[in-house]
């Protein structure tokens, strides 16, 4: 299935309809991405191309007896408190040097963990913590490669994910509409070495190696996917 809008949002709205609200999970880093393949609870598939960042509950698609909803997994996450507006204007100053995605409250600052913050923010003489939760509506840094915070299970940054999607979108060679789940096969030469776009989400194939913007990647066709 095709989810190009989001017709409401299970948190906020009320619905009386008696469907079945089927849940769609998304990691926080996710949920501003253009296009994306993501597959339900139920185990329906879906192209996820809304055109706005996804919120935890948005609907994103419906059918006849079944209503498809956003679920932002949560994240560990490091919560810094503050006192004052001078130390929430040093804190944040000190993370924009770092570039470091992050979301910003009345008495706190939230940043996904990694050890290298968590230590830092001590130094300068914070009380950093860690905590379990969601992470939305956070602000994050895209415009330099590297610049970012680690997205867990890959070796990068959501600033290079970001400029990858970019990439991605800037090569996609057809403009035409097509069935929905609608997948391109090719077969290549053996001496073949440069990357392919296989679909719209940032899939390619280098070297008979299968590559996605999360980075990861897979040797036996999509089956499976890991990182070294």
């Amino acid at each position: 299935m095709i989810a190009n809008r989001i017709s409401g949002n299970i948190i906020s709205d009320s619905f009386s309809d008696g469907k079945l609200n089927v849940p769609i999970e998304f990691e926080w880093f996710e949920t501003d991405k253009k296009r994306m393949r993501k597959v339900a609870e139920d185990g329906t598939e879906f192209g996820i191309a809304v055109g706005k960042t996804i919120k935890d509950g948005d609907v994103l698609a419906e059918t006849d007896d079944k209503r498809y909803f956003a679920r932002i997994r949560t994240a560990q996450l490091i919560e810094i408190p503050v006192h004052t507006m001078k130390e929430m204007g040093r804190l944040c100053f000190e993370l924009g040097n770092r570039h470091l995605s992050l979301k910003v409250e009345d008495d706190r600052v939230l940043v996904p963990y990694d050890h290298p913050t968590m230590e830092y923010t001590k130094k300068i003489g914070f009380e950093p913590h860690i905590v379990e939760g969601g992470f939305d509506g956070f602000l994050i840094v895209k415009a330099h490669a590297g610049s970012g915070t680690i997205v867990p299970g890959t070796n990068k940054t959501t600033g290079d994910l970001a400029e990858e999607q970019e990439e991605a979108e800037r090569h996609i060679p057809h403009s035409h509409e097509a069935p929905e789940n609608h997948e391109h096969h090719h077969a290549h030469d053996a001496g073949h070495d440069s990357g392919h776009m296989h679909d719209s989400d940032g899939v390619y194939e280098m070297n008979g190696v299968l590559h996605r913007a999360d980075g990861m990647h897979s040797h036996d066709g999509g089956h499976t996917w890991h990182t070294h």
